[in-house]
């Protein structure tokens, strides 16, 4: 057996990630997506974001649907990678609380070298308090 408890990568099933894995695996990458109950009903955004001690952090604009619907109510986070042609991937689903942070601060260490990929002013910071984080791994087939 491999260290993630796996016979071999060529079966195809599914395999439960430890914590330490998801966290390894949301710090690989640098667009997730946030999601959260708001007026209009479930929603779903792609952020950049930066991972920092546990806490997922992103920045947004100070007029958008984010920043007026999800102070202080749950969200789920996602990101995934998935390779096409050996038909194998992994994803990490955190649920948690966002939060609009305005001292600056609390900002993560981070954060100098953190950039959005859409144009325009984006001042307002978000952190994602997890509450659970949970990950899958399909091997390949």
């Amino acid at each position: 057996m491999d260290s993630m408890g796996a016979s071999s990568w060529t079966d195809g099933g599914l395999v439960e990630l430890s914590t330490d894995e998801c966290d390894r695996l949301l710090a690989t990458q640098l667009v997730g997506r946030i999601a959260w109950n708001g007026p209009q009903g479930p929603t779903v955004l792609p952020v950049n974001f930066v991972l920092d001690d546990g806490e997922i952090w992103f920045r947004t604009t100070a007029h958008s649907s984010l920043a007026r619907e999800v102070d202080d109510l749950p969200v789920s986070f996602q990101v995934d990678g998935i390779d096409e042609f050996t038909r194998s991937g992994w994803s990490v689903l955190v649920r948690g609380t966002a939060h609009l942070v305005y001292d600056a601060t609390r900002i993560p260490r981070t954060w100098p070298g953190f950039e959005t990929w859409p144009a325009g002013s984006h001042a307002l910071h978000v952190v994602v308090d997890r509450r659970e984080i949970t990950g899958r791994r399909l091997l390949a087939s």
